[in-house]
């Protein structure tokens, strides 16, 4: 050092004269990069409740950070798998070829999951069958039995957490969901961790690595996750009304959950939870499962020394009971109003945490979430609007029976699967035939088009076409396109229309309609500047706020990061 004092000498002489270049030191790089997805948090949640909420939350992040109003997935398909590669990554389905929770594979003649590999055996490796427990109807979100095969290889574009590996960073990577977990976390996190919604534990795949953590492993046996069995689910805030906040419990078109009623306070029921799965799966679909994942975060950060130096590490957690509670309440529900209150005292938590264990100043945040969701069939309905419930059974019969008395009935069915993204039509039926498969295409399409409750419907010739279109509706689809793992036919019911049967309850997403692609973007932290934002962004420039936030530069040709937010 003394060597060069000469040189430090003249440096700090030349700073203080005021030079062009050094009239602003460069930004310090956070020592901790925390990227939050609360599943299913529609983007105008946070402006609706905002008054209802406490200091230090989300608030604390609205006024504090950056926060955009007006952000939107660009792409058709939003569900779960879709959103988290879609952020994680910086590219569009049609690109990282996540398009979906599960589609078919025609050369298997199967349908997989987005994380499915049978090369790699669930950690630790035990095998439990299934247990039958009463669920929403049209729950497509609760967590399947995935004990065997699970790995990132489907997704083909990098993740923000490979940038923030090859930098030397540490990456961990949470989530009740495999697919939560799995896909932000990227290809080599040193920790990657989901929820067995029939055994009660977090677990891992092979993939990563051959053996719990021992902090996991503790966390597991600590028997933490069983501490609500004797507790109901009841309003957070009585001091609030919920009534003129969103409206009445216990109406029309609710779900029951697992047992647990339609209206306040919900128990964990006898009938539900004789089986030890049935507490769990009573609890994935109640707050306290955010809770238990909050521990699990913070106990993450301690165990793998996140934030500890001077080279920024990544921590993606994603919550996602929020998910499960709006599928089987509706977002204009008082229990999905009850679960974004818990949602925003667990935000203060978490930060109350980090500035005392990281430090403040010395971590930043981003928050978003994977996709929203349609409001009830039946709130619509009372609120005036067109809405229903298309039962998709009765639709493909009618289907089935129209292309049979259109081109000749036979051995075969014409639809081979629905699972994914469109109908998968079945090739050999037509070759069998003699009738060309574009032209059944065409036929389908033409007919769904009449059917109540169908907006749009579109081919694959019209998804794979190069030519330009002004129709918004097919530009969102040709992003949601990837042509080995999507079908045939696309359909996009009307707004406030439910693919779902009559007499089911509960509620979805998945479509280009603006409640299902809207959702929060905040960003918080010591070198953002504080401001809310009114211009359209897509989640997708979340990869690059990360690794800019990180010193870091983002995959060539991913979304680029919005301007105007950081100091």
């Amino acid at each position: 050092m003394r060597r060069f004092g000469w040189i430090a000498c003249v440096a700090i002489c030349f700073c203080s004269w005021g030079s062009p270049a050094s009239a602003a030191e460069p930004s310090p790089k956070p020592r901790l990069v925390i990227l939050i997805f609360f599943d299913q948090l529609r983007g105008d949640y946070l402006a609706r409740w905002e008054s209802s909420f406490g200091p230090g939350g989300f608030r604390r992040l609205m006024k504090d950070g950056a926060w955009w109003t007006n952000c939107h997935y660009p792409y058709a398909y939003t569900v779960t798998g879709a959103g988290h590669a879609s952020v994680a990554t910086g590219f569009n389905p049609s690109e990282h070829g996540i398009v979906g929770n599960d589609w078919y594979e025609r050369p298997s003649t199967s349908a997989v999951n987005c994380v499915s590999n049978a090369r790699f055996e669930r950690v630790p490796p035990k095998i439990v069958a299934p247990i039958e427990v009463p669920v929403t109807p049209n729950e497509e979100e609760t967590p399947k039995l995935k004990l065997l095969g699970i790995a990132p290889e489907r997704m083909m574009k990098p993740s923000i957490a490979d940038i923030y590996k090859s930098n030397g960073g540490r990456v961990v990577s949470l989530s009740f969901k495999d697919r939560g977990a799995v896909l932000p976390g990227g290809r080599s996190p040193d920790a990657c961790y989901w929820f067995d919604s029939n055994t009660g534990e977090f677990v891992t795949s092979a993939y990563y690595r051959d053996r719990l953590h021992s902090w996991m492993d503790a966390f597991n046996r600590s028997g933490k996750v069983d501490r609500w069995r004797d507790r109901s689910w009841d309003h957070l805030r009585p001091d609030l009304n919920y009534v003129h906040l969103v409206g009445g419990d216990d109406l029309d078109g609710e779900g029951k959950g697992v047992a647990q009623g339609r209206a306040f306070p919900h128990l964990f029921a006898p009938s539900a939870v004789k089986t030890k799965a049935g507490y769990y799966k009573a609890l994935y679909n109640s707050p306290f499962a955010n809770d238990l994942m909050l521990e699990l975060a913070k106990e993450s950060i301690k165990a793998e020394r996140l934030g500890a130096d001077d080279v920024p590490d990544l921590l993606s957690i994603s919550f996602s009971c929020n998910d499960a509670i709006g599928h089987t309440w509706g977002p204009d529900s008082q229990e999905v109003l009850d679960v974004t209150l818990r949602s925003d005292a667990m935000m203060k938590e978490l930060l109350d945490f980090l500035d005392a264990q990281v430090g403040v100043g010395k971590y930043d945040v981003v928050v978003t979430a994977d996709h929203g969701v349609c409001p009830l069939p039946e709130q619509s309905k009372r609120e005036g609007r067109d809405a229903g419930r298309i039962s998709p059974a009765v639709m493909l019969k009618k289907a089935e029976l129209h292309l049979s008395e259109r081109f000749g009935a036979g051995k075969g069915s014409w639809i081979e699967s629905k699972t994914g993204p469109g109908l998968y039509l079945q090739h050999e039926t037509a070759k069998a035939r003699g009738v060309e498969l574009v032209a059944v295409q065409n036929e389908l399409a033409k007919w769904l088009r009449e059917q109540p409750g169908i907006e749009k419907v579109y081919t694959r010739e019209q998804l794979e076409s190069k030519v330009a279109t002004d129709d918004k509706t097919l530009a969102a689809w040709r992003l949601s396109y990837y042509s080995d793992r999507c079908g045939d036919v696309f359909i996009v019911q009307k707004p406030y229309y439910l693919f779902s049967g009559e007499k089911e309850t509960g509620t979805t997403h998945g479509t280009p309609h603006e409640y299902d692609t809207h959702v929060p973007l905040l960003i918080f932290g010591a070198n953002v500047k504080a401001g809310q934002h009114a211009e359209r962004v897509s989640p997708l420039s979340a990869s690059a706020i990360l690794a800019k936030l990180g010193g870091m530069t983002p995959t060539k040709g991913s979304a680029e990061a919005p301007t105007g937010w950081m100091e």
